[in-house]
C-alpha cells in the first residue's frame, strides 16, 4: 500500500483547520503545529495530528524536518522574536516530495490606496510596521525558493468570514464601531473560497508567484457591518468620532481598520481557475450566519 502523502500546517488555526480537513478528504496525513489544550483537541477532533509545543523549539523543528512534506502551508504572521522562526521551517522542509509551500500573507501589505482598483502586479507600499514584516516575510519566502529549490506561492489574503467570524461577538460587546467620515472599501473571502484557492495556488500555481486572495465584491466597512447587525439580529455599530478612534485603537489596528482599498483576485480566476462559491459577501454572509444557527461544523 502506498503510503499518504503528508501536509504539514504551521499555526494551525482556524484556517489551517478547515484547509486540514479537505486535505484530509483528499486522502493526506495532515500534521498542524499547536500550543494550548482547547486547540490540540479541535485539531485532534479534526483529524489533525498535533505537533505539539514551540516553533522555537529545537524539538519541534526537528519533528518538522522528519516529517518530508508534501505540501507545507504557513499561516503565523511575522514574530518580534530574535529567533527567525520562518527561516528555520524553511530550511527544514525541503524535500524532493515538496510540491509547495504556501505562505500567507495579507492584502493589507499594498497600504492604503486611497480607493484604488488593486491587483498583483500593484506596487507594495507597506505604511506600518505590521505590512512591511509580512511582506520582508514574502521576499525571504521567495528566496528560500531560489536557494532550495522549493516551489513557493504567495497568498495574499482579504479579512476572512464565515462560520464563526461574522462579526457577532463584536457587535455583541460594542467594541466594533465605524468611524465618522471614513468608510473605506474593503476586501474579504469566505473561508471555504479561501480553502479552494490556497489548494488551487498549490495545485496550479507557479513558482515564487503572488495571489490575492479575495472575493469579487469589494465593499464600503459600514455594509458589510450594517449586513452582520440586521442578519444577527443586534444594533448596527455605532460611529465614533476619529479622536476617539485613535485612543481606543493602537496604531496597528486603526491603519487596518481606515486602510482603502479595492483588490482584485485577477490570477485567482484567469490563472488557477477557481469559481468561487461566494463571490460576494451579500451570498456569503448571509450563509456563515445560517450555519452558525444550524451549528454546523466544517
Amino acid at each position: 500500500m502506498e503510503p499518504k502523502k503528508k501536509a504539514l500546517i504551521v499555526g494551525c488555526g482556524y484556517t489551517g483547520i478547515r484547509l486540514g480537513k479537505r486535505l484530509r478528504k483528499a486522502g493526506f496525513h495532515v500534521l498542524g503545529t499547536a500550543s494550548g489544550h482547547k486547540r490540540i483537541v479541535e485539531l485532534q477532533h479534526s483529524g489533525i495530528e498535533p505537533l505539539v509545543g514551540s516553533l522555537r523549539s529545537s524539538r519541534i523543528l526537528a519533528r518538522i524536518k522528519m516529517t518530508r512534506p508534501t505540501l507545507v502551508a504557513y499561516f503565523v504572521p511575522p514574530q518580534n522574536s530574535s529567533q527567525n522562526v520562518l527561516a528555520e521551517i524553511l530550511a527544514a522542509v525541503p524535500n524532493p516530495s515538496l510540491e509547495a509551500f504556501l505562505y500567507a500573507s495579507s492584502s493589507s501589505v499594498y497600504g492604503d490606496c486611497g480607493g484604488e482598483w488593486i491587483d498583483e502586479t500593484t506596487p507594495v507600499i507597506p505604511s506600518c510596521d505590521d505590512d512591511a514584516k509580512r511582506y520582508a516575510a514574502e521576499l525571504e519566502v521567495v528566496r528560500a525558493g531560489h536557494t532550495f529549490g522549493m516551489p513557493t506561492r504567495i497568498c495574499r489574503v482579504s479579512v476572512i468570514y464565515g462560520p464563526g467570524r461574522t462579526l457577532k461577538e463584536p457587535l455583541e460587546s460594542g467594541s466594533y464601531t465605524l468611524v465618522e467620515n471614513n468608510d473605506p472599501w474593503m476586501s474579504r473571502i469566505h473561508i471555504e473560497d479561501l480553502i479552494t484557492g490556497l489548494i488551487a495556488a498549490w495545485q496550479k500555481g507557479a513558482d515564487g508567484e503572488v495571489y490575492n486572495l479575495v472575493d469579487q465584491e469589494p465593499h464600503r466597512a459600514s455594509e458589510f457591518a450594517n449586513m452582520a447587525a440586521d442578519l444577527n439580529r443586534m444594533p448596527r455599530p455605532k460611529y465614533i468620532k476619529k479622536a476617539e478612534a485613535e485612543r481606543r485603537y493602537n496604531l496597528q489596528l486603526l491603519h487596518h481598520k481606515l486602510a482603502n482599498r479595492r483588490v482584485r483576485c485577477k490570477r485567482l480566476i484567469e490563472e488557477l481557475a477557481v469559481q468561487l462559491k461566494y463571490p460576494s459577501y451579500t451570498t456569503g454572509l448571509p450563509a456563515a450566519i445560517a450555519d452558525d444557527r444550524k451549528g454546523r461544523v466544517e
